[in-house]
């Protein structure tokens, strides 16, 4: 979104431009920018093609001149190396014929040595000073040969430069490059002065090209102004333009054409519908007062039932509170009778039980009495018991008191009475156990003779308590026989009283739907009555609205025909 919204920022600048800019502005200017832009494509492959391939002949020819004079140096060395003078009046004439030749095609050449890392001048043959910068010297002298472009002050110079053995330094040609180039900076100005003639005169061409494309839109759009005026009479007459200018003008035509129909029908329906909004508006006011009318009669009528029903729902529902009344006692009696069955049935239960209950009685009285017998026949024996005990204590002391004796005997013996010693030691042990279960025993012995005294008391003592239950017993027995007598009385009436109830309850339930269907009725009257009153208050409402509609139809009738009087139709 950000991106977006920074595009758009930066591009509505263009955006701007281009709305203003003019259709046949926005034809021409990329004609010729397409133009200029071939053209420029062209012209400057063209120089630079044509340019490289002077470059690489001079540097050739260059390259070459150096190799002659270096053969011939070689060559006369050979030939006049008695003779110096001569050898450097022969350098000084070859060296001369070699820039009289170059002059000859226009190239005005320097010709130096370097020796020793520095430029030299050549005695009688090279004119004025040295302009390459000294630093270049020595690169000249360590690459030998070849040729070198090197920019001075603003001019190149190309320096072809080559190496002799001879006499130890290197031969180099100093030629300006805007010399050899010159040929090719005038081509070039023609070059510039043809392709700005032809984009004149294509800017000519298409400037009539684009005149006469945009002509019929300019047409076209006079007559749709003179068409948002109202005027629906234009026409457009292009028959003499191509194709798709012909159909954009039928389709003009063809379009004027259905506006006017359209604008001629609905004047006709704007007659009719103004008729129509005033027989509206008068139905709406007859309908209106009947409507009123029968609202008010509706009103009347639903306030009668309204009152109806609602004597009709508090009879109804005086009747229901006494029916609640008469349903909650019809219950409280079945109930009654319910519970009197119940009773009448726990009664006679609890007469048996009572009797089961006085039989087991005295079966427990009679095992109380078999369970004291067995008792006092317990506390006996466990003082025979005791008596044992006694007896058992006694023996074990007796034995303990063997023990000691023979283990004393068997130490006097030594070691002939060292197996009496063990026998001895055991008997005394045996004996203390004795001792030891005849004091447990006689504790457990005590407690037992604790507990049967204890059990014969309490026995003696539930023995009596069965004695007094027997007799309340036979005394609630009695209670539940004369309780029984009652309840049979009592339910014998509950069951006269049950059945008159039932009689009053069937008529009951014929006036309670009576009643019922009277208040269904007088509901859905009322309801009726509602709806038809609130049907009649809606026609009202809307009959209000198809009046207003009515007006604003009228209104609208007027306005349409006021906006369809400006359209002028042919």
């Amino acid at each position: 979104m950000k991106t977006q919204t920074l595009f758009s920022t930066l591009l509505s600048p263009f955006f701007q431009l281009n709305r203003r800019t003019r259709l046949r502005t926005k034809m021409i200017l990329p004609l010729l920018a397409i133009l200029l832009t071939a053209s420029g494509i062209i012209g400057g492959t063209f120089y630079f093609q044509v340019k490289q391939m002077i470059i690489t002949q001079m540097e050739g020819r260059l390259d070459s001149e150096t190799d002659k004079i270096i053969e011939k140096i070689s060559l006369m060395k050979f030939m006049f190396s008695a003779d110096e003078e001569t050898y450097q009046k022969r350098l000084e004439f070859e060296l001369g014929q070699q820039r009289q030749s170059l002059a000859q095609e226009g190239l005005s050449v320097q010709q130096f040595m370097v020796h020793g890392g520095a430029f030299h001048p050549i005695d009688n043959v090279t004119i004025g000073p040295i302009t390459i910068p000294k630093e270049v010297a020595p690169q000249l002298e360590a690459e030998r040969f070849g040729v070198l472009h090197l920019p001075v002050d603003g001019v190149i110079h190309t320096l072809a430069f080559t190496h002799s053995p001879e006499e130890n330094m290197v031969y180099v040609l100093d030629v300006l490059q805007d010399q050899y180039l010159g040929p090719l900076h005038q081509t070039t100005r023609l070059i510039l002065l043809t392709v700005a003639g032809s984009l004149l005169v294509s800017a000519v061409i298409c400037w009539f090209i684009t005149k006469g494309i945009t002509a019929p839109f300019s047409v076209m759009i006079k007559s749709m102004q003179q068409v948002s005026f109202g005027d629906l009479s234009q026409r457009l007459d292009m028959q003499h333009e191509g194709p798709e200018i012909r159909a954009i003008s039928d389709s003009f035509n063809h379009m004027i054409t259905q506006m006017a129909q359209m604008i001629r029908e609905m004047q006709k329906m704007m007659v009719e519908l103004g008729q129509g909004g005033v027989q509206i508006q008068q139905n709406a006011d007859d309908t209106s007062q009947l409507s009123s009318l029968l609202a008010v009669r509706l009103e009347s009528v639903n306030k009668g039932v309204e009152q109806t029903a609602v004597s009709t729902e508090i009879a109804n529902n005086t009747f229901h509170e006494m029916k609640k009344g008469l349903d909650e006692l019809f219950f409280r009696i079945n109930s009654i009778l319910q519970a009197g069955v119940q009773m009448e049935q726990a009664t006679k239960t609890g007469h048996e039980r009572i009797s089961n209950l006085t039989s087991t009685i005295a079966v427990f009285a009679e095992t109380y009495a078999q369970l004291d017998n067995r008792m006092t026949h317990l506390r006996l024996q466990s003082e025979s018991i005791g008596q044992i005990i006694l007896l058992i204590q006694a023996i074990a002391k007796q034995t303990k008191l063997l023990a000691m004796n023979a283990a004393i005997e068997a130490a006097r013996a030594g070691e002939y009475g060292r197996g009496f010693a063990v026998v001895a030691d055991e008997v005394a042990k045996l004996a203390n156990e004795s001792e030891k279960a005849t004091i447990r025993i006689t504790s457990i012995m005590t407690q037992v003779q604790t507990e049967t005294d204890t059990i014969s008391s309490e026995s003696i003592l539930a023995s009596t308590q069965l004695q007094k239950s027997k007799r309340k017993l036979s005394e609630a027995e009695q209670s539940f026989r004369q309780m029984r007598e009652a309840v049979d009385q009592t339910t014998g009436e509950l069951h006269a009283a049950h059945a008159e109830l039932e009689l009053i309850s069937i008529g009951l339930k014929e006036v309670d739907q009576s009643l019922e269907t009277f208040v269904a009725i007088s509901q859905e009257t009322k309801s009726s009555t509602e709806e038809m009153w609130q049907a009649s208050c809606e026609q009202l409402s809307s009959i209000e609205r198809s009046r207003q509609l009515a007006d604003d139809l009228q209104v609208l009738s007027k306005r349409l025909h006021e906006i369809s009087e400006k359209f002028r139709v042919a």
